[in-house]
């Protein structure tokens, strides 16, 4: 990085930026035997200025992230960061063309063709993370989104409630859907009867409360429905403001304390093999590269 990109910084971006730095190599060296695929990484503007392209990339691969979901608020963000890494960054397409837009879009007339205009930019791999909420997950709007992604096998990655998630669920059949921190604070047992009767529903851990008890250790219940649903979780660090970025090798040991508390294999199920097996990394390899130099 260059003396003049540093003195042409804000104060307070350069603290955030050498703390991300510090924080990168102090970290991890205790934790590198837990490869993550991380679910949940957003590169939205607010931080282009902050964090360049390269040294998000090098933070993540400090912190253990060998493979993510990336979104952006605009997307283009997302296309940044899949352009200098198509191997670790798997491009997802927001349904919003802007920050405020986040509060209308299940209602816009034209997002079908916003979401097909982006389409033609980069091999994205599926729509989200995106926020609805109740019955707004019943509308044209969300529906048209749902249908092209059936058309792409593109799965769907949804910020929503109880509600919301029924909706899309029974809306989006035999497609992919992954509930953005696993509804927060949704009980476990209505967790455990959705995995039940959707065989294609997902579980993104990010933000989940009361996973841990007070001495950091996994509740019976959730080690319980950890090992029996191994296949259908997802390990995410949610990046959506400047210190979640700050915080990542925080936040990555963090999900190996939890993990490493789990049988080995179930722990590589949920820390990247569940990624890997709903986004191969084959078409980054192949397909996706081509695209990419359109």
């Amino acid at each position: 990085m260059s003396l003049s990109y540093i003195s042409g910084m804000k104060p307070y971006n350069i603290f955030n930026l050498f703390f991300c730095l510090m924080l990168s190599q102090s970290a991890f060296s205790e934790n590198e035997e837990i490869v993550l695929h991380d679910a949940h990484i957003h590169y939205s503007q607010d931080m282009w200025d902050i964090l360049p392209v390269d040294q998000a990339l090098k933070m993540m691969k400090e912190a253990g992230v060998n493979r993510a979901l990336v979104s952006a608020t605009p997307t283009e963000g997302a296309e940044k960061l899949f352009k200098a890494d198509p191997d670790l960054v798997i491009p997802m397409l927001r349904p919003y063309k802007s920050w405020r837009h986040r509060f209308t879009w299940f209602k816009d007339p034209e997002l079908k063709s916003y979401l097909l205009e982006h389409l033609k930019r980069i091999a994205y791999r599926g729509f989200g993370e995106f926020h609805v909420f109740g019955e707004d997950a019943d509308t044209q709007a969300v529906a048209q989104m749902i249908a092209l992604a059936q058309e792409r096998n593109m799965p769907l990655h949804a910020h929503t409630d109880l509600l919301g998630m029924n909706i899309l669920l029974r809306k989006a059949s035999g497609l992919a859907v992954i509930w953005a921190h696993g509804g927060f604070d949704v009980a476990t047992e209505k967790l455990e009867a959705l995995l039940k009767i959707y065989p294609e529903f997902y579980i993104e851990l990010s933000y989940r409360e009361g996973m841990m008890d007070e001495s950091l250790k996994l509740t019976p219940e959730w080690n319980a429905l950890l090992n029996k649903y191994q296949k259908r979780f997802l390990v995410g660090m949610d990046t959506y403001k400047p210190s979640r970025w700050v915080n990542l090798p925080e936040n990555t040991a963090h999900a190996r304390v939890w993990l490493k508390q789990l049988p080995e294999n179930v722990a590589a199920d949920i820390a990247r093999n569940n990624l890997d097996y709903l986004f191969p990394v084959k078409h980054n390899k192949g397909l996706y590269r081509d695209a990419l130099n359109k």
